[in-house]
């Protein structure tokens, strides 16, 4: 199979082509497969089955396409699987990834376009339109940081994570935002590693001098060079580290159909 953005319809227990084309979403979730290698496949698929279940589709169903979507992605290579629940069904695409940069500058967004901040799949539209419109404002590609009552929440497509002295935060679990993946694996790993892990209801004035990261799962960690109009952020130096240990952390899954 050689992958492409090309959509294949789930039915039956399998993907097949269809001309119709992906609308309406109300879940999605995707990864990064390199070389046959994903990071935390498992918590993925379970997201993914967990979020249409929430918007009133078969958890079973959605898990077992998750499960066969793997098949549909090419050995070698950067590819980034992602699914849709639709109203017309789950949808699949398998598209190429080009290398992630490893570092970001974010702007603070004027508003939060949030209807559905705990489900992957209803805001993508909106939060496009939002990076488009935080981007235009900028004058520059920026990753726009969404608050809640003040408190950094996330970005737009990634987790945000701070350090400040030896101490890992995370936003307080009270505040609405997608579950990420990518952070909970960086959080897991923090605590086998006896690092501090502190919940914080931060503004952004609030992590000035902190080493600042994004991370997702296309992606992974970047960190923070800049934020326009916002908090001075320390230097990185804990990001490579840590890149490492996530990739090390990357398997080939059992059911990958080969």
């Amino acid at each position: 199979m050689s992958g492409s953005d090309d959509v294949r319809a789930w039915a039956h227990g399998r993907f097949e082509p269809t001309r119709e084309p992906v609308a309406g979403t109300v879940a999605a979730d995707s990864w990064l497969v390199e070389d046959g290698l994903v990071l935390a496949l498992d918590r993925h698929r379970l997201r993914f089955a967990d979020a249409v279940a929430d918007a009133g589709g078969d958890r079973a169903d959605a898990l077992s396409a998750a499960r066969r979507a793997m098949r549909e992605v090419p050995t070698a290579g950067r590819w980034s699987p992602r699914l849709d629940l639709t109203p017309g069904g789950i949808r699949l695409r398998v598209r190429p990834v080009p290398a992630a940069g490893e570092t970001a500058t974010v702007v603070t967004a004027r508003r939060d376009p949030r209807t559905t901040p705990l489900r992957k799949g209803p805001d993508l539209e909106a939060l496009g339109a939002l990076q488009a419109e935080e981007s235009a404002r900028a004058g520059t590609a920026v990753e726009p940081v969404i608050l809640d009552g003040g408190a950094v929440a996330e970005g737009t497509w990634s987790a945000l994570l701070w350090w400040r002295g030896d101490a890992l935060h995370v936003p307080a679990a009270d505040i609405p935002r997608l579950p990420s993946v990518t952070a909970a694996v960086i959080a897991e790993v923090a605590r086998i590693d006896r690092v501090e892990l502190r919940e914080e209801r931060a503004t952004p004035a609030d992590l000035e001098g902190c080493e600042v990261w994004l991370a997702n799962a296309l992606r992974g960690i970047r960190t923070v060079e800049r934020w326009i109009d916002g908090p001075r952020l320390a230097e990185p130096t804990r990001a490579s580290a840590w890149r490492e240990r996530l990739a090390g952390l990357r398997a080939r899954p059992a059911e990958g159909g080969r």
